[in-house]
C-alpha cells in the first residue's frame, strides 16, 4: 500500500477529567476563567466530548494526544496497520510520494507543531500522526454527502447545512468537537476524530461554514500541491465571509480534487467550490438547494472528471427526492434526510449547522442519535485574551 511505501522512506528532514467547574459555568453561560497554565476546557454534552483550545499549538496538541491517547493509538493501528490492497506501479507510487514530501514540506509550521504535540502526547511516532491526518488525501478519499438550504427554502433561519462524514476506515471512530480560540484567530468549532485535527465539518464565530465530499479527476498531479484540508483550518480561522473563504481555498493547486462547500450566514451567501488539481469552478445553490456527493456538475471540470460512482449518484438522486418533498427544510428535516438507508454509507457521523444561531446538531455514527450543541455559548466561553 502507499502508506507502507510511506512510512519506510526515511523522512527525517520533513519528520525533522471532565472538569465540573468548566460543566456549570458552561451551562450557565459564564466565561471560563482558566488558571495561567490551563490552555483547555473538557467537557461533555450528553456522550459527545467537547474540547475547548487556546494555547500554543503544540500545548494544544499535547492536550489532544495526552487527553484521547488510546482512541489515537487504536485509529493508528485500524487505519494504517491494516493490509491488503495495491498502490499501483513503482513508478506511480515513487512519483506520488515525491509530491507528498513537497507538501508536507508546505505545512504551516504552526500545524506542524501541533500534530507534533498530539504525537507526543499520545505516544506514537510522528510520522504516523502525519500519515493518519493526510491518509484522505492519499489514500483514503471519504466520500461524504452535503445538502444545504437558504433563503425561503430554509425554516427557522436563513441557512442550514447538513452532513455525512463517509469514512469506513473511520466508521466506529469516536467523534469530538473541538473548539480552537486562539490569541490573533477567529474562534471557531471542528468536528473531527481524535488524532486529526481538521474540520471534517466546522463553522467559527463569524458564521462562516466549511466542510467537504471528495471528488476524483483524471489530471496529473502538480509540482507544487498542496493538502486542501490544512486550508480548511485556515479558513475557519482567518475568513469573515465566503468571499475570503474562496479565496484561501482555490489559491494554489491540490494534491486531490474535492467539494469544499462554504456557508456565510451573514450574506446567507452558500457555494460548492468544485476543486481539481489545477483548475476550480463554483456553482450556488439553485432554488435555494444546493447538493453535493462526490461528483461534478460544472461543464468545466466535468471533461477532467472520472466517471461517477454508483454510490455518489445513487446518494445525489436520492438527496433530491428526499428534499423535493417539503417546501421548506428544517433542522429536523435534514436530520431525518441524513439518517436515510439510501443516504447513510459508512457514516461516521451526521451533523446539521445553523450558521446564522451557531447551533449544531451531531449524531455519532454509533449512536443515531442526534445531540443538539449551542456553540455560540462555546465560542463565547473562552476566557478573556486578547485576540
Amino acid at each position: 500500500m502507499l502508506c507502507n511505501l510511506f512510512r519506510h522512506q526515511g523522512w527525517s528532514l520533513i519528520i525533522s477529567l471532565l472538569s465540573s467547574l468548566a460543566v456549570i459555568f458552561f451551562l450557565l453561560g459564564v466565561p471560563l476563567q482558566a488558571a495561567d497554565h490551563e490552555k483547555y476546557r473538557l467537557f461533555y454534552i450528553h456522550d459527545l466530548p467537547v474540547l475547548m483550545l487556546w494555547g500554543t499549538p503544540e500545548e494544544s496538541g499535547r492536550v489532544q494526544g495526552r487527553l484521547f491517547q488510546a482512541q489515537i493509538q487504536k485509529l493508528v493501528q485500524q487505519v494504517l496497520k491494516r493490509q491488503g490492497g495495491s498502490s499501483g506501479s513503482k513508478t506511480t507510487e515513487a512519483e506520488t510520494l515525491r509530491y507528498l514530501k513537497s507538501g508536507l514540506a508546505r505545512l504551516p509550521a504552526s500545524l506542524k507543531d501541533e500534530l507534533q504535540g498530539i504525537a507526543h502526547g499520545a505516544g506514537v511516532p510522528l510520522e504516523d500522526i502525519y500519515l493518519l491526518n493526510f491518509h484522505a488525501e492519499t489514500v483514503l478519499f471519504p466520500h461524504c454527502s452535503t445538502i444545504g438550504v437558504r433563503g425561503s427554502r430554509a425554516s427557522g433561519s436563513n441557512m442550514l447545512i447538513g452532513h455525512n462524514f463517509d469514512a469506513p476506515e473511520f466508521s466506529r471512530a469516536p467523534v469530538v468537537l473541538l473548539a480552537y480560540g486562539q490569541p490573533g484567530a477567529i474562534p471557531y468549532v471542528a468536528v473531527a476524530v481524535p488524532g486529526i485535527p481538521f474540520p471534517t465539518f466546522g463553522c467559527n464565530a463569524q458564521g462562516v461554514a466549511a466542510t467537504f465530499n471528495t471528488a476524483f479527476t483524471t489530471e496529473s498531479l502538480p509540482e507544487d500541491a498542496q493538502f486542501v484540508l490544512p486550508l480548511l483550518r485556515q479558513v475557519l480561522a482567518q475568513a469573515d465571509n465566503a468571499t475570503q473563504a474562496e479565496r484561501i481555498i482555490t489559491r494554489s493547486p491540490r494534491f486531490h480534487s474535492w467539494n469544499v462547500i462554504l456557508g456565510d450566514a451573514r450574506t446567507n451567501r452558500l457555494v460548492c467550490l468544485e476543486l481539481g488539481l489545477r483548475h476550480w469552478s463554483m456553482r450556488t445553490a439553485r432554488y435555494g438547494l444546493l447538493i453535493s456527493t462526490n461528483h461534478w456538475e460544472s461543464s468545466q471540470l466535468q471533461p477532467l472528471a472520472q466517471p461517477p460512482t454508483k454510490s455518489s449518484i445513487t446518494r445525489y438522486s436520492r438527496l433530491i427526492h428526499l428534499a423535493s418533498e417539503k417546501e421548506r427544510l428544517g433542522v429536523a428535516d435534514l436530520e431525518d434526510i441524513l439518517l436515510d438507508p439510501q443516504v447513510w454509507d459508512d457514516t461516521v457521523y451526521s451533523a446539521v449547522l445553523n450558521p446564522e444561531a451557531l447551533r449544531l446538531s451531531l449524531c455519532p455514527g454509533q449512536t443515531r442519535t442526534y445531540t443538539p450543541v449551542d456553540i455560540g455559548k462555546i465560542l463565547r466561553s473562552f476566557p478573556r485574551i486578547d485576540r
